[in-house]
């Protein structure tokens, strides 16, 4: 009986542990790599960004899928755009990033 109960509690865990977030990198420059990375959730992802906190618009840009948990991007959405970074795993759950607004940089892509 122990067993079960033990399983039972383990198996109320997996959600919360295998839950998929996307983490919010705290700056964006034009021009320069952004390194992408999300936690949890299962192979494959599907990484877009999107319009500052608007999860329903058309993706402003759309990456090969990934079996990582993060990818290099180097930025090329003008400076002043307000993003969002999405994923999706293989299980149809979908985190979203906090918005962040891209920075001007030194160079043009």
């Amino acid at each position: 009986m122990k067993f079960f109960a033990t399983a039972a509690a383990l198996a109320s865990l997996v959600p919360g542990i295998l839950s998929l977030t996307v983490n919010t990198p705290p700056g964006v420059t034009y021009c320069e790599p952004q390194l992408i990375s999300w936690n949890g959730g299962t192979a494959p992802y599907y990484v877009t960004i999107i319009p500052g906190g608007q999860i329903n618009a058309a993706p402003l840009k759309t990456f090969d899928t990934q079996n990582g948990n993060q990818l290099t991007w180097i930025v090329d959405i003008p400076a002043g755009t307000s993003i969002t970074f999405s994923t999706k795993d293989s299980t149809g759950a979908q985190a979203y990033s906090d918005a962040v607004t891209i920075q001007a940089g030194a160079g043009t892509t």
